[in-house]
């Protein structure tokens, strides 16, 4: 016999849940003890090799199953087996009457040809009562079949289970709502039993806010309510949603979180690409990354951070019928670039942490507020012509303020005692020379060399002008390079 019979017909198309495990089905060499029991107890002639006359005489109401087994046709094998293959294999319902009570089941007759019927397959109920097994003898009803037996053809298992659940199923409607036990947890969401059906619910449709795991609102045995949303006939399972039940916190959510205002909200979750802020319960919104400083280069929220912080936020949109907040943080903080010119002038010397290191030069932090940027053709030469000369974390002292733009949130760094007059290394100039012009280009190849320092220039040398669109991207976030 197959190891299928050890599960409920259709629950392989899902996770299993409480109520389902606890159906014991009979081991193969049960089953066919009991068919075997029961073909040779019941008075039917199986070995015919040549169609029989069918018997016409019908069981009058109130016989007994002995009577009735007694009136049954006669029955060819041979010819009902490829009947009973077809049907198992189209999963198409035959009909079948029942003739008596057997161990671990009833013994039914399909055209004459007995069929067992296990207790496990009988009903929907883990454990049917006596009375509904004996409530189904000469009684005609529909089945599938469960499973053949090559090598012997009279030993049959049929099933009403996926009937049953068809048949139930068809009582509910989308729309409706439901009430039920959790049999089943995972990590995608909640099984749900109603009965003969079990329903699930995604993590996604348990609440209206945000639930990274189903165990934060449910424990298995709970009962709840929710909505069916849709009926599957072919997993024959319900699809639910608890979250309909809600009342809907994005309601008015424009009065109370108005774009240009601030509240208080709590850490709910980190991304690379931002924090996600809890303004009220059901009510998220997005701190980007580039919203969350002013002129620190942040390359993950877990600097600023942490779940479960309460901060202060500033909306900078809101959409109650997208639900979608976009908040600020560095709104909420001074803004350093008002007041930078106060802080740092051009000829200053300061100390400072090398941050992040790109091929044109470093950023280099030079206050808890401040990044600035040093490129290549500001170092001192004794650095300038290696290929990595700093190290994120390096320490550098005596570092020169080259520039300071407050409108352009640009601060350019360059190194004490850099040599302003010797001629850049190759590929420095990139695109202010235009190439080696030393054979007489236009202007003259050595004049074109900048001996001017940048604080002198007439048009400085900003970060902007350094470095690529992707670059300022990197940096200073998506709003930089416009």
């Amino acid at each position: 016999m197959s190891e299928e019979l050890k599960t409920q017909e259709g629950i392989a198309e899902a996770p299993a849940t409480e109520h389902v495990e606890q159906n014991t089905h009979p081991a193969p060499s049960a089953v066919a003890e009991a068919v075997t029991e029961a073909v040779a107890e019941t008075p039917i002639e199986t070995g015919v090799e040549a169609p029989a006359q069918a018997s016409t005489e019908s069981v009058p109401e109130g016989a007994s199953s002995a009577e009735a087994e007694a009136k049954q046709p006669e029955y060819d094998v041979n010819v009902l087996y490829p009947e009973l293959v077809a049907a198992k294999n189209q999963k198409t319902a035959i009909e079948v009457t029942g003739l008596r009570r057997v161990r671990g089941g009833i013994l039914v007759s399909y055209k004459g040809m007995p069929l067992f019927l296990p207790t496990s397959h009988l009903s929907l109920k883990p454990n049917p009562s006596e009375n509904e097994l004996l409530g189904l003898l000469q009684k005609t009803f529909n089945v599938h079949v469960h499973e053949l037996n090559e090598e012997d053809k009279t030993k049959v298992i049929v099933t009403r289970r996926r009937l049953l659940r068809v048949e139930h199923l068809n009582e509910f409607q989308v729309g409706q709502v439901v009430e039920g036990k959790v049999v089943q947890i995972t990590d995608f969401g909640v099984f749900v039993n109603l009965g003969s059906v079990d329903g699930m619910v995604h993590v996604s449709a348990m609440s209206r806010r945000r639930v990274n795991h189903p165990s934060e609102l449910v424990q298995k045995g709970d009962t709840v309510r929710a909505v069916i949303k849709e009926i599957n006939q072919n997993s024959q399972r319900l699809s639910l949603s608890m979250k309909e039940l809600e009342a809907n916190p994005w309601t008015d959510a424009e009065k109370e979180f108005p774009a240009g205002s601030q509240h208080k909200g709590k850490i709910k979750s980190l991304t690379d690409f931002g924090a996600y802020v809890e303004l009220k319960p059901g009510v998220e919104g997005l701190i980007h990354i580039s919203e969350m400083s002013w002129a620190r280069r942040i390359k993950h929220p877990s600097e600023l951070f942490q779940i479960g912080q309460e901060v202060t936020v500033h909306i900078l949109e809101i959409s109650e019928a997208k639900q979608k907040v976009a908040l600020g943080y560095k709104q909420t903080q001074a803004n350093p670039w008002e007041t930078i010119n106060q802080r740092f002038h051009v000829g200053q010397i300061v100390k400072g942490t090398v941050k992040e290191v790109i091929q044109r030069g470093v950023v280099v932090s030079i206050a808890d507020d401040i990044d600035a940027f040093m490129p290549r053709g500001k170092m001192h030469p004794s650095v300038r012509s290696k290929t990595a000369p700093f190290q994120v974390g390096d320490q550098i002292d005596n570092v020169l303020v080259m520039d300071v733009v407050a409108e352009n949130h640009s601060l350019i760094l360059g190194m004490e005692g850099f040599d302003q007059g010797s001629k850049p290394e190759r590929g420095e100039r990139g695109d202010r020379s235009g190439g080696d012009n030393s054979r007489g280009g236009r202007g003259g190849g050595r004049r074109e060399r900048d001996e001017t320092p940048a604080m002198e220039t007439k048009s400085p040398v900003t970060l902007s002008d350094l470095l690529s669109e992707e670059e300022k991207r990197k940096l200073f976030g998506e709003n930089a390079a416009s």
